[in-house]
């Protein structure tokens, strides 16, 4: 268990919790932790969390190069080292934020675990909700960067580290990606070793299982990971595919390209039909009552018989497509290289090769794609800081008009740690990582991992090797006015079905979320209709009596996620006061 202290009076804290458990308390110097150290050696004491790779390769090179041996660590990792000469502690979270870490400020020090949860074990009272969090959370499903939904309690974000000295703590970057220019190559050379890096990140993700599924739909990415399994060898009888059916619901169902893709890679299928009367509501509040966290998707109830059958069946890993729309897709941002190059041609000829923009696009539509990818971004700091401040005050939003503006001003404030290089790489990095950790993607598949008995990696987000490799494809090659992630396209033509390698729509699963709304109203939409309806209290009333006054009949599909937030945001806070 990742669960420590810094200071005299932190530890002490960890020390109740350590006797509660029946653990034995580690300590060195200032730091307590509830696990013995992994790696000792000069003046570092260390202690290594996750599924790291490069761990000899670490322990090798920690003597000679201190802190900076964490360069030889990848994959899912969290490191605690003490360095006895400072002396100081350092905890590192690893470059893409697979494996979370949250902290607090306690007593004379901090304390540091890996959920929010193992965290209010140690302190004395459980902070009030973070007001600004659980807003943005709200409205978008995010959290603003380094916040959790409690105040006080934050959480590291991706490829940085917490540094505790005998009179301070602070967090710096310690990793970052560099741009290395592109690679110049025909499309067809770049397709061919856009699919070896893609099976390489699966062959990595399926490493050292002896039972792996993959979790299969009718879409292009998880048909990959069913290909990358075939093609790693896995397609002799240990691997398999999962998949859930939706007979209720055509418009979600995509059972005949599910078979299609398995009958393709040659993995056994197993398919689990969707039971109509399954609640919404009941796993959330299981959720909530195990984490104290409200949970990120509203899905759970379509995924956890699917989960429980896999354990049926002994699968020990779960892989899935997780993160292929973004790691895959269009580098949007080039417009604004192209426009700030003064190819101003150029970059009108590209507002009408965006991936579903369709055939002739009109001249207002690409004007609007001329403004948002190619003007906006180019804009000085300050000049967008107010237009997101006028955007924000316009809109209407479910956020008070007051609280709008200060969650502008944060996400404006995280801008100054952006990386260096062209404005479409740079962009692109902050999607395929940053966005990531905002939406606490590594806190919730562990959560998830523990809650289902089944180890989950997801190579299309976690795997940095891929990610670098992605990040040095030419844009340019990504842009068509009807195909999306062109490359990865070309790259499997023959290892997957035509239909699904040139299937240009996605089934949505938004109906289902709308039904299991309609179906669970008594406990997710009247308690909102209170008057003491804690929620009430952090969003705008006007506008959620409005959004719950809507005929559950006549709900959009545009704002069922965040119907279901505002709703489950309430739940989770009524079993914070204890009703």
């Amino acid at each position: 268990m990742l669960a420590g202290a810094w200071g005299a009076q932190a530890s002490e804290l960890l020390e109740r919790a350590a006797e509660r458990l029946g653990t034995p308390l580690h300590r060195d110097g200032a730091l307590a932790m509830l696990a013995p150290p992994d790696i000792v050696a000069g003046p570092w004491c260390c202690w290594l969390f996750g599924e790291p790779r490069g761990r000899a390769a670490f322990a090798e090179a920690l003597t000679e190069l201190g802190e900076m041996a964490c360069e030889r660590l990848s994959g899912r990792f969290v490191l605690v080292a003490v360095d006895r000469d400072r002396p100081r502690c350092l905890v590192i979270r690893d470059q893409l934020g697979a494996e979370p870490l949250v902290y607090a400020h306690a007593a004379d020090g901090v304390l540091f675990a890996t959920h929010e949860r193992d965290l209010l074990d140690l302190l004395t009272r459980t902070p009030s909700p973070d007001r600004l969090a659980l807003l943005q959370w709200i409205e978008n499903g995010l959290t603003p960067l380094g916040h959790t939904l409690y105040e006080g309690m934050q959480r590291l974000p991706a490829g940085q580290r917490l540094i505790l000295g005998e009179r301070h703590a602070r967090v710096e970057r310690w990793w970052s990606l560099r741009y290395e220019g592109v690679e110049e190559r025909s499309a067809t050379a770049l397709a061919d070793r856009l699919r070896e890096a893609a099976f390489a990140a699966v062959a990595r993700a399926a490493a050292g299982s002896r039972r792996p599924a993959v979790k299969l739909s009718g879409g292009l990415d998880s048909a990959c990971v069913a290909a990358g399994l075939a093609a790693s060898g896995f397609a002799d009888g240990r691997a398999l595919a999962i998949a859930g059916t939706f007979s209720a619901h055509p418009e979600a169902d995509e059972g005949e390209l599910i078979e299609a893709t398995a009958r393709h890679t040659h993995l056994p299928l197993e398919l689990i039909a969707f039971d109509a009367d399954s609640s919404m509501l009941a796993p959330a509040l299981a959720h909530i009552a195990r984490w104290r966290l409200p949970p990120t998707t509203s899905n759970l109830f379509l995924w956890q018989p699917l989960m429980a059958r896999a354990r049926e069946l002994g699968v020990d890993l779960m892989l899935d497509g997780e993160g292929g729309d973004e790691l895959f897709g269009l580098a949007p941002y080039l417009i604004a290289d192209v426009l700030r190059a003064g190819r101003l041609r150029t970059a009108w000829s590209l507002t009408g090769a965006i991936p579903g923009i369709g055939h002739n696009p009109g001249g207002r539509i690409r004007l609007r794609a001329l403004r948002r990818y190619g003007m906006g971004p180019l804009l000085p700091t300050a000049v967008q800081r107010r237009r997101e401040r006028r955007r924000s005050a316009s809109s209407p939003s479910i956020v008070p008009p007051a609280d709008a503006q200060a969650l502008v001003d944060l996400r404006v404030a995280s801008w100054l740690d952006r990386r260096d290089g062209p404005v479409w790489w740079r962009l692109q990095a902050e999607s395929l990582i940053d966005m990531h950790d905002l939406f606490d993607l590594g806190a919730h598949f562990r959560r998830e991992a523990v809650d289902e008995a089944v180890e989950r990696r997801h190579p299309f987000l976690y795997d940095l090797q891929l990610t670098e490799a992605v990040l040095r494809l030419p844009p340019r090659l990504q842009f068509d006015s009807v195909r999306d992630r062109l490359l990865l396209r070309e790259a499997l033509r023959g290892l997957i079905p035509e239909g699904v390698r040139t299937r240009h729509v996605k089934s949505h699963f938004t109906p289902l979320v709308l039904a299991g709304i309609r179906a669970d109203e008594s406990g997710l939409i009247e308690p909102l209709r209170q008057p003491d309806a804690p929620v009430r209290a952090y969003v705008a009333q006007e506008t959620l009596d409005r959004r719950i006054g809507v005929a559950a009949d006549e709900r959009s599909m545009l704002g069922a996620g965040a119907m279901w937030r505002v709703a489950i945001a309430n739940r989770w806070l009524l079993a914070l006061a204890g009703a």
